[in-house]
């Protein structure tokens, strides 16, 4: 029994090995190491290429990294030869040759296995390279080296040289120029499981400090991913990705202090946002936050065990989020002649429609359904804007929903706290209509954008109301292709 339990922690130990190195982005489809190469030289990171190919045992392809990182370096001298100082191409030179070099010595490394089962190489080569690693060039003590990808020379030779030594990888996973992912499979790959442990928590003890968000995989968003976030916030000021980061996720009821850390970000991000006037861009983010809890709430997301759909309690915890995410109307459109809502909410609730009329009208009408009188028209193209059937709308959400499920009331029906429109699709956004809360001229959404692009004022003769422009600020912000006054 008790060799069984061990065999089973053992398989156990070498999935969770598995899985991490697959999130630490090592293993690409069927495990195919070429692929991974090429991923990475697609971006240029020739150095990071023959790193991971030297730590996959394959000398060969290290090698060829290796040389191709030479000729980018050479063709690129070649390119920029005339927009270029002397000094800068000859830095670039240089560097091409110590590709070279360094792609030379790894051709050349050879280990013996010794007396006691150590293996060692030879004194000469571990000479030649260790000199290679005092070159200007590659040398830790360079202010500027040429290239990201140095740090990732230094470790394919302090790699080939500590193999075979006690504690000869601690170099090259504190090696602070190395990508944490890259170092974090590394140790997967190399370190006992007590050396793996002591390395995680130095290396989340080290983020933590600095508010390093590359520790988040190690953490994960749980409470430790949280403060990992917390400390970033406090460090840079950038709410943006941290806001970013956490709406993503839906934390347990329990974690109080971390669900109002993140309610504080979505609302400081939300503000800052509406404070550069990129309400489009804020809409967008809500929108897109909405979608992702609808989809959880859905159960359309596969879990890494391969079970889809959710728990009772997470259900309960996303529709708790849906119910703060989506905010209720401010204002509402009416009928200019009865003084009837417009809005679909509005209209279910209203007793005395007559439903057999509507049920024989288009699910979009061109009057009022209380009165059926018509609806204002455009001030731009002059026709009709048009509002919702209630009775298409909720014979449409009666047949997507089936008695007794959940319904866009929400899970109480009728009596839920707020309506979930997000479904109906029957008037897209070009044919909404707005208006200007200042001469009460409007249209369709579309037409007013176009107009607006080439003038001024409202569209109505006569009317000299500068819709857009009264009461707001522009700013002028980069990237905005026009600046208007």
């Amino acid at each position: 029994f008790k060799g069984s339990y061990m065999r089973y922690r053992c398989f156990c130990f070498a999935t969770l090995i598995r899985a991490a190195i697959n999130a630490c982005g090592w293993t690409k489809k069927y495990g195919v190491l070429r692929d991974l190469l090429e991923e990475c030289e697609s971006h240029g990171a020739f150095e990071r290429s023959a790193a991971l190919a030297i730590w996959h045992g394959d000398i060969g392809e290290c090698v060829a990294a290796l040389q191709r990182g030479a000729e980018e370096v050479r063709a690129l001298v070649q390119d920029t030869s005339n927009h270029q100082s002397s000094h800068a191409n000859h830095n670039l030179e240089t560097y091409a040759e110590t590709l070279n070099l360094i792609a030379m010595c790894v051709a050349g490394f050879n280990v013996t296995n010794c007396a006691d089962g150590t293996m060692k190489s030879s004194p000469v080569w571990s000479n030649a390279c260790e000199s290679l690693l005092r070159r200007p060039d590659i040398s830790e003590t360079v202010k500027s080296p040429p290239s990201i990808g140095v740090p990732y020379l230094r470790a394919i030779c302090t790699f080939l040289l500590n193999i075979g030594q006690v504690k000869g990888f601690n170099q090259t996973i504190y090696d602070d120029g190395l990508s944490l992912a890259d170092r974090v499979a590394f140790a997967c790959r190399f370190l006992s499981r007590t050396d793996l442990r002591a390395f995680l928590d130095t290396s989340l003890r080290k983020c933590l400090k600095t508010g390093n968000l590359e520790g988040l995989l190690i953490t994960g968003l749980d409470k430790r991913g949280i403060g990992l976030l917390q400390s970033y916030v406090d460090r840079y000021s950038d709410v943006q990705s941290t806001a970013l980061i956490s709406c993503r996720v839906v934390l347990p009821t329990e974690w109080a202090a971390e669900r109002r850390a993140c309610t504080e970000w979505l609302d400081s991000y939300r503000m800052l946002l509406n404070n550069w006037q990129m309400w489009h861009s804020r809409a967008a983010f809500d929108v897109g936050r909405c979608d992702h809890l609808r989809r959880l709430k859905g159960g359309t997301f596969q879990s890494s065990g391969g079970r889809r759909g959710v728990s009772t309690k997470k259900q309960f915890q996303i529709e708790n989020e849906l119910s703060q995410s989506n905010f209720p109307p401010q204002l509402w459109a009416r009928c200019n002649y009865c003084n009837s809502s417009l809005s679909l909410s509005k209209l279910r609730r209203q007793e005395g429609i007559a439903n057999s009329w509507l049920s024989r009208q288009k699910p979009v009408l061109t009057c009022c359904p209380q009165c059926k009188k018509p609806l204002p028209r455009c001030s731009i193209c002059l026709l009709s804007m048009g509002c919702l059937n209630p009775y298409m709308e909720l014979q449409r959400e009666r047949n997507q929903y089936p008695r007794g499920g959940m319904t866009m009331m929400g899970a109480g029906g009728m009596q839920g706290s707020m309506e979930d429109l997000s479904g109906l699709a029957n008037i897209p956004f070009a044919e909404w209509f707005t208006w200007c809360m200042r001469c009460k001229h409007g249209g369709h959404a579309h037409h007013l954008v176009g107009w607006f692009t080439k003038h001024s004022t409202c569209a109505v003769s006569g009317c000299d109301c500068r819709c857009q422009f009264d009461g707001i600020e522009k700013l002028c912000r980069p990237g905005s292709s026009t600046n208007r006054d």
